[in-house]
């Protein structure tokens, strides 16, 4: 009899084993004595807290913790990446690994609300402490395979990259290639001994972004080549060097950063631009500076602030660096107490119109808001207390020091039909001290004055809605009234207009605000009574099929003689001011705010909107119209307007979608703002766009301009917004 003192094998039909990491269920198993080497085949599946792998055929070595893996080998990680192989040698926790043939699925960025993987395929993979990668023989891509029926084969993607040797290294966040071919359906378009891109798990890195180019009068051919930098996942940077034919570069700069409590964006720009017409002049420094931050002090306190500046009127405009009319600088510290509010503020700008004397900007330093709020109830009594001191400081003209005083009783009752009242009292006061004021009441200059004022203003409201409602539709008719009673002196003309009374544009909104003029210590001074009619038919559990017609006019007992002349409020009758908003299917939708002289009918104001979505078509058309502004002399203090901005956007297939856009002021002949077109392709893993604009400043500088973009994304690896 022939004794084995080696390892006996015993072969068993056990269906589990585990032991203090890992658990393994197998059709069979075949383990020595000590149970330090255990074969498992059939169905075997090795069970970890941070992967699941399956196999026909497993070797587990709990000596070494070494675990072999063959045949129909797949992992599921616990990150949602997926692993295909055809063998596996590696620690109990797959951290250290040497994998053969494998294939490997990244969740990526869903693409038409589809699920998508990235894909990498290997001939032989070498993983070390589960961070770092080299691949042998390796490919990438974003691209789905598609399976070609009639060659019965999946056919290659359509961008893919591929190398003799892939190393990802996952503490470093990149990918690195060498001896890369650049594949475009299945051919080598291009070759690099060396390229890397970002690990698919970053979400930020750094490189350069799509260059843009454009065209004008003042530069010339030119082109943006911006750089992208990431600090961290807190903190990047992005600088564009601006070329250009006939100036100087210019240099802009973006800083952003995330904090605990708060974020800091930042953007400057410079340049020293070569003055040259006719003759040499001295070269020019411009730029600007915009910062923006807001902090939370606390759960119910915060911090904003905001510097822009700019060092002349038409930088901003000629270079393309978001220009706006008004640049405001800010800080603001405000405090949100159950129901009040507290608020400390200055303010200070820079008007950039041609037609605006810049000394004469004001500067308001500070002002001091404090909201004092009960709970606001119906069938309650509500009370609001509201106080402001300013002091607006100007260089030229008029300066203002004020604090106003207002206090606000009302009581909203709500019937069991619907019907609603609200009674209300607002009594209303202020000191000032005004210095270098031409007083337009006794036409006298008054270099120092100090004045007081008080009123108080009355007012009921009443609304009753009628309501029907039937198998498919709810209708809704809510007749409102506000009868208001005023005072001579809520419009206090011995006192500067601070808040511009020709910013007042009347409509269906401030039909029913007791207070309508802009600005908080100036209303109207005449009692009067709103009127108006609420129509709302609307169909049952869908959001389609909506009409909502508002419909109102206003019944001055005096007449507000001064304001400008076509206010639309400044006779006995005022204007008619309509809000419309039809959406007779889910593909239509309109909405429009009009203005309708009370005497011919003709619309003096409007703001409409127009979208209509057919299938792969997009429309949308939307339309300002505004009269000029008449001064109480007749004279036009602001021109009116008719613009108009159209937009069709039509998709031409799953990938390709064109894209054109106008926007123009059309009175007696049109004038154009800009115009141009975009055609883009986009799929789940590549992206290519051609945009064209041409731009009508109407700047001195540079009236008209020019733009070319050709950008494209090859995503998870170059992305760009395309």
């Amino acid at each position: 009899m022939v004794k084995f003192f080696i390892i006996f094998l015993i072969l068993v039909n056990f269906s589990s084993f585990s032991n203090d990491k890992i658990e393994i269920n197998a059709d069979q198993f075949t383990y020595d004595k000590d149970n330090t080497r255990i074969y498992a085949t059939g169905n075997v599946e090795i069970l970890d807290s941070e992967f699941k792998l399956f196999a026909e055929k497993v070797f587990v070595n709990n000596s070494s913790r070494v675990i072999s893996a063959r045949e129909n080998v797949k992992v599921f990680n616990i990150d949602g990446t997926i692993l295909k192989a055809e063998k596996i040698v590696a620690d109990q926790n797959l951290n250290n690994a040497l994998i053969l043939n494998n294939y490997l699925y990244i969740p990526g960025k869903k693409f038409n609300e589809e699920e998508n993987f990235l894909r990498i395929a290997a001939k032989k993979v070498e993983r070390r402490n589960k961070t770092w990668e080299k691949m042998e023989f390796g490919k990438f891509t974003a691209c789905r395979l598609c399976y070609n029926e009639e060659k019965k084969k999946f056919d290659p993607p359509l961008i893919q990259l591929k190398a003799k040797k892939i190393i990802h290294d996952k503490k470093e966040l990149d990918v690195k290639y060498y001896d890369a071919f650049f594949d475009f359906k299945g051919k080598s378009i291009f070759y690099l001994p060396y390229f890397s891109h970002p690990s698919p798990l970053v979400k930020r890195k750094s490189g350069f972004l799509a260059p843009s180019f454009f065209q004008t009068h003042f530069f010339g051919f030119g082109s943006n080549v911006p750089y992208y930098y990431s600090i961290n996942d807190y903190h990047d940077i992005t600088i564009t060097p601006k070329f250009s034919q006939k100036k100087n570069p210019a240099l802009f700069f973006e800083h952003r950063k995330n904090f605990f409590n708060g974020e800091l964006k930042t953007e400057f720009s410079a340049t020293i631009e070569n003055q040259e017409v006719n003759e040499l002049k001295e070269n020019k420094k411009r730029g600007h500076i915009k910062t923006v931050g807001s902090f939370d002090l606390s759960s119910n306190s915060y911090l904003d602030f905001k510097i822009h500046k700019t060092t002349d009127r038409n930088y901003l405009n000629t270079y393309k660096y978001n220009y706006k009319d008004t640049l405001e600088s800010n800080i603001k510290i405000e405090s949100l107490r159950s129901n009040n509010f507290y608020s400390f503020q200055s303010y200070l700008f820079q008007d950039l119109r041609q037609q605006f004397d810049r000394k004469e900007t004001p500067k308001v330093l500070p002002r001091i808001l404090i909201e004092l709020n009960s709970d606001s109830k119906n069938n309650s009594f509500n009370y609001n207390t509201n106080i402001e001191f300013s002091n607006i400081i100007r260089t030229n003209g008029n300066e203002t020091k004020k604090l106003f005083f207002q206090q606000k009783f009302e009581f909203p009752k709500l019937f069991d039909d619907g019907t609603f009242v609200k009674p209300g009292v607002h009594f209303n006061g202020g000191v000032y001290n005004i210095e270098k004021f031409q007083n337009p009441k006794n036409d006298k200059f008054e270099y120092n004055k100090y004045r007081s004022n008080f009123f108080p203003q009355l007012f009921m409201e009443f609304s009753k809605p009628y309501y029907k409602k039937n198998n498919d539709y709810i209708t809704i008719v809510t007749p409102k009234i506000l009868a208001i009673k005023s005072n001579k002196n809520a419009f206090f003309r011995a006192i500067p207009d601070e808040s511009d009374i020709n910013n007042f544009d009347f409509d269906f909104i401030d039909l029913f605000n007791v207070n309508r003029i802009s600005g908080n210590d100036r209303f109207d001074s005449t009692s009067r009574i709103d009127y108006g009619l609420s129509f709302l038919k609307k169909k049952i559990y869908k959001d389609d099929n909506i009409t909502l017609l508002e419909v109102g006019q206003s019944y001055q007992l005096g007449r507000n003689k001064y304001l400008e002349n076509n206010s639309g409020i400044n006779d006995k009758f005022s204007d008619i001011v309509i809000n419309l908003r039809l959406i007779p299917q889910e593909s239509i939708k309109i909405n429009s705010y009009l203005k309708i002289d009370k005497k011919d009918s003709t619309i003096k104001t409007a703001y409409s909107d127009f979208l209509i979505h057919q299938k792969n078509s997009l429309l949308s058309i939307s339309n300002i119209k505004s009269a000029p502004v008449v001064n109480i002399n007749g004279e036009n203090e602001i021109d009116g307007k008719n613009q108009f901005s159209v937009r069709y956007t039509q998709q031409i297939d799953d990938y390709w979608n064109f894209t054109s856009f106008t926007t123009f002021d059309k009175k007696n002949e049109i004038k154009m703002y800009n115009f141009g077109a975009k055609l883009k392709y986009e799929d789940e893993c590549f992206g290519v766009s051609f945009l064209w604009t041409r731009q009508f400043t109407h700047n001195p500088e540079d009236p008209t301009s020019n733009n070319f973009a050709f950008l494209f994304s090859i995503k998870e690896i170059m992305e760009s917004d395309f």
